[in-house]
């Protein structure tokens, strides 16, 4: 990654607090607002689970199929009540957007597990640097 793993951790904590402040918004809207409020946050969060998706492929997050698999049911779960909210049914989304608090914290794991991971190849990749460097150095001393 350009900037390193801090970073990544930093941007996916930025875009999880914007998510939390809507879901917020959505939990309090009235109902003539929250259907408006609904869709704005779905498209939201799918635009945050892709940005997280490709900032988690960049660190080579190895769990990324299944974060990728956990992202699509929640979404997949999110659009199945967006008919029901259009038709002016709105008691399965706002159980959902009660829900997303939660799942959403969830995420702070996925992130501590990005860093930690780009974190042991970084280190692994300068210990392994260092050591080769070591062993060359070793082996111009006996060449003299």
């Amino acid at each position: 990654m350009a900037h390193g793993p801090h970073s990544a951790v930093r941007a996916l904590a930025h875009a999880r607090k914007r998510l939390l402040s809507r879901v917020g918004e959505a939990a309090a809207a009235s109902d003539q607002v929250f259907p408006t409020l609904f869709t704005l946050l779905v498209a939201e969060i799918e635009t945050a689970f892709r940005h997280e998706e490709t900032l988690m492929e960049a660190a080579g997050y190895p769990g990324l199929r299944e974060q990728r698999r956990d992202n699509a049911l929640l979404l997949a779960a999110l659009h199945h009540t967006l008919p029901q909210v259009e038709a002016g049914e709105p008691a399965t989304a706002r159980a959902a957007v009660a829900a997303l608090r939660p799942l959403l914290s969830l995420h702070r794991f996925s992130a501590l597990r990005v860093l930690a991971t780009a974190q042991r190849t970084l280190l692994a990749h300068r210990h392994g640097r260092a050591a080769g460097a070591a062993r060359a150095g070793t082996g111009r001393e006996r060449v003299r």
